[in-house]
């Protein structure tokens, strides 16, 4: 009974495993390791006893401990955030279950045999991950050019803005997501010489040293109403006059998903 106990765990572990980091991935939250960890590992023990009581082992019970994780694992800004992070957690966990399932059946695999079972779990995380990165590139491709101009309000100052949806410059070493604004802003801003840090920047020429100030709470104005606070974040002035009118700041894709709710439409 104990070697059986002991595959059910480690069945569910690599299975949590596989989800677990996939929803990160997928919704482009930054977890840190212990958090993951210790979710990983609550899942899998939950899993476990699900399986020893089958009377625990229903679609309701899996729903309410999912939330639970979920809510552990994320910091939520509100509800809509957190049904969207819900259902991208169990589209995961359709589409790895599916693969291994068409898998195992198209191939007749021996489910019996631990070790073909894990060899399988994993060729199938392979395929997910493959899907994922596929489901990401459509999510960035439906978001409407619309969507990508906003207003920044930096120490009362507004500041037309675009997000680059192919910049994620972040500084390595306080893991700050960078923004970049024109030149001439430099003045009127009033920022801290304190605040002032050296950061390096990597670019197809090589690494890049850039100098920045880092600012807290920067509000995010869409169509005249404040819709997000960037917590803290690093501003670098780089921009020229060559900027286009429309904008004269770029804000990270990161920026844009971690703090924007990236790819909602206002």
């Amino acid at each position: 009974m104990k070697i059986y106990l002991d595959y059910i765990f480690l069945e569910n572990l690599v299975v949590n495993t596989v989800i677990i980091i996939e929803t990160i991935i997928l919704t482009n939250f930054s977890v840190s390791k212990k958090k993951r960890i210790f979710i990983i590992f609550l899942d899998t023990f939950i899993s476990t006893i699900m399986k020893i009581i089958p009377q625990l082992d229903n679609f309701l019970i899996h729903i309410i401990l999912s939330s639970l994780s979920l809510f552990i694992l994320f910091k939520f800004k509100n509800i809509f955030e957190f049904i969207k992070n819900l259902i991208s957690y169990y589209l995961i966990y359709f589409i790895y279950i599916g693969i291994i399932i068409s898998f195992s059946i198209i191939f007749n695999i021996n489910l019996e045999n631990i070790l073909i079972k894990l060899a399988l779990y994993i060729f199938s995380a392979s395929i997910l991950n493959i899907l994922i990165k596929d489901l990401w590139k459509m999510w960035k491709s439906k978001i409407k050019i619309s969507d990508l101009y906003y207003e920044l309000k930096i120490n009362d100052v507004k500041i037309k803005s675009f997000i680059d949806t192919g910049n994620t410059v972040k500084d390595p070493i306080s893991s700050l997501n960078v923004i970049f604004l024109n030149k001439n802003l430099k003045n009127s801003l009033n920022l801290d010489v304190n605040k002032k840090i050296a950061f390096n920047v990597s670019t197809v020429s090589g690494n890049d040293i850039k100098e920045g100030y880092i600012v807290k709470n920067v509000k995010v104005i869409k169509d005249g109403r404040e819709i997000a606070k960037i917590p803290k974040i690093i501003l670098c002035f780089s921009l020229t006059s060559n900027t286009p009118e429309k904008y004269s700041a770029i804000i990270g894709y990161d920026t844009y998903l971690e703090n924007i709710s990236g790819g909602v439409s206002y």
